[in-house]
């Protein structure tokens, strides 16, 4: 049995700080694990030299060898890239002859040895932990609702045995996420995390891994008592695997996540003593030089900004053959005519419903317009119309409009490159 162990994760230069955060947690508590990061930037010398400074042993994602990878890198976001490349980086560290393959988010930190995920994969191929054991429907976020839409299970951790059930799942896991890695909720996707919510239906070797010490975050922390004492941290009763630090901000150590809106850190608190002391930890690692590179896919040759539109637009145009970030293409062309050249600074993409401000002047317009309309052609005119919209909201339809392309309701994977 081939016990080798390899602990990935997958950054772009700006948050290699968090990479290295999580790599010295390795060294201390799974010294006999290696470390592998994929870089999501292109091999400029700013970040080539980045990562030679981190001293982290990584490839870049040009390297996977993906055909048309410069198609998927327009197409897809930050997030949306880094996340979809996740199978494929997987595949890679397994052909290079581990025997065991952990996959953790760079914004996690180990803090005991992972016996739970050893003896996981020990009865188990696959091995998920849920982002929650017991239910919540409190009024805060996130809920059981969030769950259902993000996904039952967490994938800022994923462990693997190498076998052929595990190398069947990587090989279905990776084209959904080369085809359909976006983050587009309405259209029922969510990055490469939704689509795990039917691994324990299409594959048998399956391990739910319900240790209260394993991936501790905002989403489950009202099921589960942080506690410290002499010999470290322990999470009801059991030593703290490792926690995820999701939406934890270097310089906001007192705020727990953006992203949920039920805790509030006490201060002298273990919580409150954990956050902060990871928070330093990726200050002297280099967070803040590290968070001023610039992504190398956010912009074409000519430095105009590639809007969310414009992405969504490039799952389908016809335009978008050998070089997509050409200024001179055609397909640039296209969306400069169209007016999908916007500034990077728009803030719509990041409007959720935790941000949401009902109060906002443009939301009381928009209320406003409503009620007129619904008086002026009549409420269920209004309603299939915002019926509509929905619709628009989903995938690329919004980009098919303005495009003037017919929409395609077909869920058929059409490979890495656009039609």
């Amino acid at each position: 049995m081939n016990s080798r162990f390899c602990i990935g994760t997958i950054v772009s230069a700006n948050y290699l700080a968090y990479a290295k955060t999580l790599s010295d947690s390795v060294a201390k508590h799974a010294p006999d694990a290696d470390f592998r990061v994929l870089i999501v930037d292109r091999m400029t010398e700013v970040v080539k030299s980045a990562v030679a400074r981190s001293g982290l042993k990584a490839i870049f994602a040009e390297q996977l060898g993906l055909a048309d990878f410069e198609h998927l890198a327009f197409k897809y976001e930050i997030v949306e890239l880094n996340t979809a490349l996740k199978p494929t980086f997987l595949k890679r560290l397994f052909l290079e002859g581990y025997g065991r393959v952990a996959y953790f988010d760079p914004d996690i930190q180990i803090f005991s040895p992972l016996n739970p995920v050893q003896q996981a994969l020990d009865t188990a191929d696959i091995v998920l932990t849920p982002h929650a054991i017991a239910p919540v429907m409190d009024g805060f976020r996130p809920s059981d609702i969030d769950f259902l839409r993000n996904g039952s299970f967490n994938l800022g951790f994923i462990a693997l045995g190498g076998s052929r059930e595990s190398s069947a799942m990587l090989d279905w896991w990776e084209a959904r996420c080369l085809a359909f890695g976006h983050n587009d909720l309405i259209y029922g996707t969510f990055v490469d995390q939704k689509w795990i919510d039917l691994v324990p239906s299409y594959f048998e070797s399956v391990k739910v891994l319900r240790h209260p010490g394993c991936n501790v975050a905002y989403w489950n922390l009202h099921e589960r008592s942080l506690r410290r004492d002499t010999s470290g941290y322990s999470v009801n009763s059991e030593p703290l695997c490792f926690f995820h630090f999701s939406g934890v901000k270097a310089h906001s150590p007192e705020v727990l996540s953006r992203h949920q809106t039920r805790h509030h850190i006490t201060p002298h608190s273990e919580l409150a003593d954990l956050v902060s002391n990871y928070c330093s930890s990726l200050i002297s690692n280099g967070h803040d030089q590290y968070a001023k590179i610039a992504y190398t896919f956010a912009r074409f040759d000519n430095g105009d900004h590639i809007s969310p539109i414009a992405r969504r637009a490039a799952t389908f145009a016809v335009s978008l053959v050998e070089q997509p970030f050409s200024a001179n293409s055609i397909f640039h062309k296209q969306i400069r005519s169209q007016n999908l050249i916007t500034t990077e600074n728009s803030s719509v993409a990041s409007i959720n419903t935790l941000n949401f401000d009902a109060e906002s002047r443009e939301v009381r317009l928009a209320n406003r317009l409503i009620r007129w309309a619904c008086k002026i052609v009549g409420v269920d005119r209004v309603y299939k119309l915002l019926k509509y919209f929905t619709f628009l909201n989903r995938e690329a339809n919004f980009a098919r409009v303005l495009f003037g392309e017919p929409f395609d309701l077909v869920h058929k994977p059409k490979g890495t490159r656009p039609r």
